[in-house]
């Protein structure tokens, strides 16, 4: 039988890891003897091949326009591009799922490589706060990149438990704060005496993270040599992608400095660029007041007091940045607990699930008795309705609040608005407020009655939301209790079917180095 493997497939690096039926894991390495994959891909134009990793950022540097990073972002939309111009290389246009399947092919090809067997089953992890087409996208680029997706998870559950497993928490509640390269999400959960560990709340950004960051820091780069130099370093792509590196490694360094400095490429003599921790602080002023707002209000709605809060569990890498640990610590009163493996956990958590969920397990033993995380809605999930009333408004109606234990199923009394209504249609909405302007459709679709129905008649609304986030809506006659409506969700990404089977073929044909 192959192997399972729980994988965090992140933003800026992404991460493989085997567990043992007995309990060891065990972060897994390539060819190349590296455990963390930067999540870059470079197109060699010269022989045709695709790289993947540590080799693509250095190629990065040379050609550009043929490198893709940060497509993570992009997941279940068109382009991850911030000017929404679509990735060509070549003629070919790279979605944001198919350029994250080359990554997970590397990985698959990694673990193959380290465990000498095939490896077929994954765990894959994604922020808590990804939507529903960001997680059914992240499911699609598993597929076409030859794996069966065991279970999609999100990344804070998944810390949780690679940190339970190894420590027995229990009896807790544990706020877990992930801030990686390109999301950021805050989540508590409680952790029971059996060790079952159930998602309260979540909250968070899915494009704010270190690069953003990184681009402040670039941003303050440009304008000093700008102003020493009277040089553009954005103007010349080389120049541009070693300041980018500058402002990441700068970044990085205060984290254990109060002050850095790299030397910036500029065509002509080098310009020593030199901040300090107190003005890195204030350039991301805006981003930790929303971050701390976020904190606040996910506390607020998981119905637990900060005080009563057992542990601040930091993961991602950008969670080492000094000051966020300074505010959990005068939100909660907790001093944060760092893992040894920071950058490794979510891999290492999702491992332990999968192995669960795919080995023979003997009975009894650490894994067979560590109880199945129970995950919770990131988001609403609500069906348009017509508020009777002055100028009669469409809103949205919430069957489904977000911090709903999943699988979880909603439910609402509704009437037909007009005398004679011959049809009703049924609108999935994915968002947490009434307001339509801030929600996002999943999906709709129109059922007509057997006859004209009279203004008042009773119709009934149904939504369900699986462990799998496969979600369903319905709408029933209420006095017959005919479906007039249905909608399934499909984990599609937002692709068609002729999309997906193209995109198939192309990542099966695609060797990846």
């Amino acid at each position: 039988m192959s192997k399972a493997v729980g994988i965090d497939l992140g933003t800026t690096n992404s991460v493989v890891a085997y567990t043992s039926t007995t309990g060891v894991t065990q972060v897994l390495t390539g060819a190349e003897g590296f455990r963390i994959v930067p999540s870059v891909i470079y197109f060699d134009q010269s022989d045709g091949s695709t790289i993947v990793g540590e080799r693509a950022l250095q190629f990065a540097v040379l050609e550009p326009a043929r490198c893709a990073r940060l497509f993570k972002r992009g997941m279940g939309e068109q382009t991850f591009l911030d000017n929404g111009s679509e990735f060509v290389v070549d003629g070919k246009v790279w979605r944001p799922e198919e350029l994250s399947s080359l990554v997970l092919k590397k990985l698959k090809l990694m673990a193959e490589q380290s465990l000498g067997e095939s490896v077929k089953d994954a765990v894959i992890t994604v922020p808590a706060y990804f939507g529903e087409p960001e997680r059914s996208a992240t499911r699609v680029a598993g597929e076409l990149a030859g794996f069966n997706v065991l279970r999609i998870l999100s990344e804070p559950t998944a810390a949780a438990i690679a940190h339970g497993f190894e420590r027995s928490t229990r009896n807790a509640n544990l706020l877990v704060f992930d801030l990686g390269g390109g999301t950021f999400d805050v989540t508590l959960m409680h952790v029971d005496g059996e060790g079952e560990m159930n998602v309260l709340f979540s909250g968070g950004d899915r494009r704010l993270g270190g690069a953003d960051f990184d681009n402040l820091i670039l941003s303050r780069i440009a304008r000093e040599v700008d102003a020493a130099c009277g040089v553009d370093i954005t103007e010349d792509p080389y120049n541009l992608f070693a300041a980018q590196q500058a402002a990441e490694e700068v970044k990085k360094e205060l984290s254990s400095r109060t002050t850095a400095q790299r030397p910036i490429q500029t065509g002509r003599k080098p310009f020593m660029f030199s901040i300090t921790r107190s003005d890195f602080n204030e350039m991301i002023d805006d981003k930790l007041v929303f971050m701390r707002d976020t904190i606040e209000m996910t506390i607020q709605n998981a119905g637990i007091a900060a005080s009563n809060i057992s542990m601040v569990l930091m993961v991602g890498g950008s969670s080492r940045i000094p000051v966020l640990q300074q505010i959990l610590q005068e939100i909660t009163g907790r001093e944060p607990t760092f893992s040894s493996n920071l950058d490794e956990d979510v891999a290492i958590g999702a491992s332990i699930l999968a192995t669960k969920m795919h080995e023979p397990l003997q009975a009894n033993s650490a894994i067979d008795l560590l109880p199945m995380p129970i995950d919770a809605a990131s988001h609403g999930l609500g069906v348009t309705v017509l508020v009777d009333g002055q100028g009669a408004e469409l809103q949205n109606s919430i069957l489904i609040r977000p911090g709903s234990p999943l699988p979880a199923q909603g439910l609402a009394q509704l009437v037909t608005v007009v005398n004679g209504q011959s049809a009703v249609e049924l609108v999935l909405n994915e968002g947490d407020e009434e307001n339509l302007d801030y929600v996002r459709v999943l999906g709709r679709q129109t059922g007509e009655f057997s006859s004209p129905r009279p203004a008042g008649y009773p119709l009934e609304a149904r939504i369900s939301y699986d462990l799998d986030q496969l979600i369903t809506a319905e709408i029933y006659d209420g006095n017959s209790g005919e479906r007039l409506c249905f909608v399934r969700v499909r984990s599609d990404g937002g692709m068609t079917e002729g999309q997906k089977a193209l995109a198939q073929t192309t990542i099966s044909g695609q060797e990846v180095q």
